[in-house]
């Protein structure tokens, strides 16, 4: 945001310092100063404001922040609020009289007044060159004006003709389906109930306040005039502003979180400007306000003792109370363990505590923070301790937060398995049958932890009558028969039951795909690989190998299993887990200083390469600064050949020791391209 030095000394005076210092201190309390310009014998800020502070989205806004910053370093500077109040007269003729409704919840508040034998004219010097400054053009001293009390408050307001307004009546509602509106700039927008719009008792004038009907704008002719001050939901202008694709001025301050409390002042400071620039004597209606649910008085309670523990330093109760006080913020009761203060409803993004700690902070200044010599950090997490016992805890709890549920088996099976035999023939096992069996319907001992994840996951269909997904997972041992030797495996597995929906595609396979590679993540397991598998019993499966060896089997139940639903199964080697999370080694590597830079890349090749051949082999080239190959998109589609899909990958490029230029990272992605086509037969698509 641009903001002229000569007019924030209007409000801080006197501020006799540099445009550095002032760039410095502005800075130094998080409205970081990008550049500084020199514009006719003015200098321009361009300051870097974060979303949430809404309330520095202006002049005045900057100059509160500056001038408590300044005065509690010492410095004899006043604060001089915009005037508002001198020799604006009010005429509460009938005539004027209004009526004003609001049908949204959407629009928080609303304030209008009527002003009288206006005259439309070029603005004087002093208001051009104010606009000027910061890159707004005049247009007239009406349009002018309502830019300069945004620029000056941050709070967004509307100007219409007021002889346009049919039967006096404002009624803020939301649009009728397929209504035409046919904006100032000529452009005819259709509307729905989802647009907030502005209305008079037969046409709409205004949609938000962000653009007006053309024919409610004001013209050169124009004589009488209504302005309006709202305070509208943020979403909805930002949703309607990406709708209809409109671009103003107002819209930028209506997307943020305004202040409720300042649209009358907003309207008496306007009509003060109005009555000092029109010579002539003006005729103004008293304020109409509509204020259905007026915002709370946010309190909160600010210990000290979480001060010192944010902060890091002790300060003095009497310098906490003179923050609080400069920054306007008023302290209802006090004891020797916390104050309980009220905030001023301009600052939207102060809401709990800590943020209150976060402002003491910013005007206290950082750089009186000593930075010691230790840092103190937390230990590693138990995973790290080695010991099997601990590794389980820590990954049975990351799958209990996943909202998974443990469960306890039988190991003795049915004889009639139906699938287990076509299971054991795959990992070419035999079962293990018991001599002499307590109950003869159950005499096997199981070979996989499937059947008997199946069986509870039907138990609980069936019994529960469960609507929702069910996430089971279990960690059991397995036994089976090799040549006659008596063996036996221990397997983590983990199942999730969804009914079959048509819009849900291949979201669960996907979400139990992430779940493992968070274990994967949790246990430092970085290197591994993944092939299509061969699982009889799964369909769409992968295997996941590291270093060479299988360790994880994961797929969706074939259809002909399960009919009517759908379960999702992984199969985890534990053991083998176990023995890779003992044998890894605890290596530090510092965060790169440097930007990350990535690049897309879309190419068609043969439907039978997947994602993870192609990932592997770039891998291979062992290029150095490629951090991370993300697949972005797959499309296969009627515009395609049958024999091809589409791919686009995203490449980024990282370096430990200095800034990536354009041209490495692009003699990089030309190296990858003619490595594509020449190894994969690719086919690199136009952007």
């Amino acid at each position: 945001m641009k903001i002229s030095l000569n007019w924030i000394k209007k409000y801080v005076f006197p501020l006799n310092m540099d445009e550095k210092k002032i760039s410095n201190i502005l800075t130094d309390i998080g409205l970081t100063v990008k550049g500084i310009h020199n514009k006719n014998q003015d200098f321009v800020l361009d300051v870097e404001i974060t979303p949430n502070r809404t309330d520095a989205m202006s002049h005045y806004g900057i100059a509160r922040d500056l001038y408590a910053v300044l005065k509690f370093r010492g410095y004899k500077v006043h604060l001089v609020k915009p005037v508002i109040n001198e020799g604006v007269h009010c005429n509460n003729e009938s005539n004027y009289s209004i009526f004003m409704k609001i049908h949204d919840t959407c629009c928080i508040r609303y304030s209008g007044i009527f002003i009288s034998k206006i005259k439309i004219e070029p603005s004087p010097y002093w208001l051009i060159y104010r606009l000027k400054s910061i890159g707004i053009k005049s247009i007239n001293n009406m349009i002018d004006i309502i830019h300069f009390v945004m620029y000056e408050l941050g709070q967004p307001i509307h100007i219409f003709d007021m002889d346009q307004i049919e039967n006096r009546k404002i009624i803020i509602k939301n649009a009728e389906k397929n209504t035409k509106f046919q904006s100032s700039d000529k452009i005819i927008r259709k509307l729905d109930e989802e647009d907030l719009v502005i209305y008079d008792t037969i046409k709409p004038l205004s949609i938000a306040g962000i653009i007006n009907h053309i024919k409610s704008n004001i013209h050169v002719k124009t004589k009488n005039i209504f302005i309006g001050s709202a305070c509208f939901n943020p979403i909805i202008i930002r949703n309607i502003r990406k709708k209809h694709s409109i671009k103003t001025e107002t819209q930028h301050f209506f997307e943020r979180d305004t202040d409720p409390n300042q649209t009358v002042y907003a309207l008496q400071r306007a009509a003060f400007l109005i009555k000092k620039i029109i010579k002539n004597k003006i005729i103004c209606s008293d304020i109409i306000d509509c204020y259905p649910n007026p915002i709370s008085v946010s309190k909160i309670k600010l210990r000290y003792k979480k001060i010192i523990n944010i902060i890091g330093k002790k300060i003095s109760k009497k310098k906490i109370k003179e923050i609080l006080l400069l920054l306007e913020m008023i302290i209802y009761s006090e004891n020797d363990q916390y104050l309980l203060i009220r905030i001023p409803s301009y600052r939207t993004d102060v809401q709990r505590e800590i943020d209150v700690i976060e402002e003491i902070f910013r005007i206290y200044g950082i750089h009186k923070i000593p930075i010691h010599n230790q840092i103190k950090i937390s230990t590693l997490p138990k995973i790290f301790f080695k010991t099997e016992y601990e590794i389980q805890k820590i990954l049975f709890e990351q799958l209990v937060c996943f909202g998974f549920q443990e469960i306890i088996s039988s190991t003795i099976r049915k004889n009639e398995e139906k699938f287990s035999s076509l299971l054991n023939s795959f990992l070419k096992i035999q079962e293990i049958k018991i001599l002499n069996p307590v109950n003869y319907n159950y005499q096997f001992m199981r070979s996989s932890l499937i059947f008997s994840m199946i069986d509870c996951i039907k138990y609980n269909m069936k019994n529960n009558k469960i609507k929702s997904n069910i996430k089971f997972f279990e960690l059991g041992n397995i036994y089976y028969k090799i040549n006659n030797k008596f063996l036996e495996k221990t397997y983590l597995g983990i199942a999730m039951y969804q009914k079959k929906k048509p819009e849900s595609k291949n979201y669960p396979f996907f979400y139990l795909k992430g779940i493992i590679e968070q274990i994967f993540q949790k246990s430092g397991i970085l290197n591994y690989t993944q092939i299509l598998s061969k699982h009889p019993l799964l369909e769409n499966g992968i295997s996941i190998l590291y270093n060479h060896k299988n360790l994880v089997e994961l797929g969706k139940f074939k259809n002909h299993i399960f009919k009517k639903n759908e379960i999702f199964y992984a199969e985890i080697d534990w053991k083998y887990l176990v023995s890779i999370i003992q044998e890894k080694k605890i290596i530090y590597i510092p965060f790169s200083k440097y930007p990350t830079s990535r690049r897309d890349l879309s190419f068609l090749v043969e439907k039978t390469i997947s994602f993870e051949k192609i990932n592997q082999l770039i891998k291979k080239k062992e290029n150095n600064i490629i951090k991370k190959i993300q697949i972005y998109d797959l499309y296969e589609g009627k515009s395609l050949p049958i024999s091809k899909k589409s791919y686009t990958v995203s490449f980024f490029f990282e370096s430990q020791k200095k800034t990536l230029t354009d041209k490495i990272i692009n003699n990089s992605m030309k190296k990858i391209e003619f490595f594509l086509k020449k190894e994969l037969k690719a086919e690199i698509r136009e952007k």
